[in-house]
């Protein structure tokens, strides 16, 4: 049971680390022209090195259903670490609820980021076209790599519960 219950748990760790990188950095859009860079973050917008908590909508939800992704990140966290002392609490498997909060973080996780992205893509050419070269910048890219780690977690912590 340990030989799956430590990499579960080193996992749960590291999805939860991208993803608070990814919620407290502001590169998640990148705009560059001859005239600078833009930043685009969850938090505030930076124009050539000023910045500004104006933000879209859409923004807001990306950051609710990171939030939610987080919460349910640190439930499978600690759920792991309680089930290296106890198996059960009350009749409840503490596996079973580490692999379900794995499973619905990396669900959230996914929502926040599909409506972040699909924002993106909604960008008029217009605006694209006026001499400015957009990406998704890394911390973007760090959200999309903990959407995998957690459902990794999720499974590793169901193969914890199969083992037992």
């Amino acid at each position: 049971m340990a030989s799956l219950q430590i990499p579960s748990t080193v996992l749960a760790l590291l999805s939860i680390l991208l993803l608070l990188a990814a919620l407290g950095s502001d590169h998640w859009l990148v705009a560059t022209s001859s005239l600078g860079t833009s930043y685009l973050g969850l938090w505030k917008v930076c124009v050539n090195s000023e910045c500004c908590p104006s933000l879209p909508g859409y923004i807001e939800v990306t950051k609710f259903f990171l939030f939610l992704a987080l919460i349910a990140g640190f439930l499978s966290f600690f759920a792991l670490i309680a089930s290296f002392f106890r198996s059960h609490l009350s009749s409840v498997s503490l596996t079973l609820v580490s692999a379900m909060g794995s499973f619905s973080a990396g669900l959230c996780a996914l929502i926040a980021l599909t409506v972040y992205r699909g924002e993106f893509v909604n960008v008029p050419p217009d605006q694209v076209t006026l001499g400015w070269s957009c990406g998704l910048g890394w911390s973007c890219g760090l959200g999309w790599a903990s959407f995998p780690l957690f459902l990794i977690t999720g499974m590793v912590t169901l193969g914890t519960l199969r083992a037992s």
